[in-house]
């Protein structure tokens, strides 16, 4: 049976609580950024590398620092991750 309305929010409020608000920004950035970069070829040059460079400046800009940042990316895969399972289950 798939996630109930309730149950994915649930999902995301915890996400959101456990995760400042610009690094949940920035990793989604980052990620879909990646994901356009990589369509068009450009994600292996200079582009994807000042980027990524921009990412990383906002961060630290805002005193959020790498590894904090990698927690949220991290978090914001595994979140993808599970709506993607919880949304092929069936009804």
């Amino acid at each position: 049976m798939p996630a109930t309305p309730e149950e994915l929010k649930t999902l995301v409020d915890a996400y959101d609580q456990a995760h400042p608000s610009l690094a949940r920004a920035m990793a989604e950035l980052l990620v879909r950024g990646n994901v356009i970069l990589e369509d068009h070829s450009l994600l292996e040059s200079e582009v994807g590398d000042r980027f990524e460079a921009f990412v990383f400046h906002v961060l630290a800009e805002h005193s959020i620092g790498k590894e904090a940042f990698a927690a949220t990316l991290i978090a914001y895969e595994r979140l993808r991750d599970t709506i993607d399972q919880l949304d092929q289950l069936p009804p």
